[in-house]
């Protein structure tokens, strides 16, 4: 069950991620190429949503050469740091729609998880189309951090919605140097926090 420990911030516009991506801030850091890759992600749930009511997030990445799913649950902290999520994750190859539960069960999902999705018929409610930009930073005290831009569309309710987000992922290391360095960055560049997920965000779709 690895953990996940994320900050996300939008950007205003693709171009802008130049800017960072020029900025000494974050060049000091890197040290490997960027991993470019384009994926598209399928979101489910029960019919009414059961399982982000109870905080999880199932999605399937069904045009990867082996095919996953991936369960995460977690919630956003706003009270220690608008954008921080602090989640746990597990992730199981993807064999048809009617495996996933038992794939779950095989990989260590959490048994309130396998008894809300036993006998349920999965709804795709909104899918994500994006392309990604990613690199490790090497920050001082061994702390790594996963640093990935993504420029993306959310589909939902015959609608759609584009966004240009920056995450970074605490991959060793003490969450307190994520966030002094991500409040670093920021103040320099006046990002605004991810403070809706993307079910809530997907959800707003199709309300309107």
């Amino acid at each position: 069950m690895p953990s996940s420990i994320r900050i996300q911030y939008s950007l205003p516009s693709e171009e802008y991620l130049d800017r960072l991506l020029t900025d000494d801030l974050i060049l000091r850091y890197i040290k490997d190429d960027y991993d470019r890759s384009k994926h598209r992600t399928e979101f489910y749930d029960t019919g009414d949503w059961r399982f982000t009511a109870a905080g999880y997030s199932l999605d399937l990445a069904k045009e990867l050469t082996f095919p996953i799913i991936h369960l995460a649950r977690g919630t956003l902290v706003p009270e220690e740091l608008p954008g921080l999520f602090h989640g746990e994750t597990w992730t199981a190859p993807y064999d048809g729609m009617e495996g996933i539960t038992a794939a779950l069960r095989e990989r260590g999902a959490p048994p309130e998880f396998i008894a809300m999705a036993e006998g349920q018929t999965l709804v795709k409610h909104f899918e994500i189309a994006h392309s990604s930009t990613a690199t490790t930073l090497y920050l001082p005290d061994r702390t790594r951090i996963l640093m990935s831009f993504d420029s993306g569309v959310l589909m939902a309710g015959g609608r759609e919605e584009r966004s240009y987000e920056l995450s970074m992922d605490l991959l060793f290391g003490e969450e307190s140097q994520l966030v002094n360095y991500c409040q670093q960055i920021q103040e320099q560049f006046g990002l605004s926090p991810v403070v809706l997920s993307r079910q809530q965000r997907a959800q707003r779709l199709i309300a309107h």
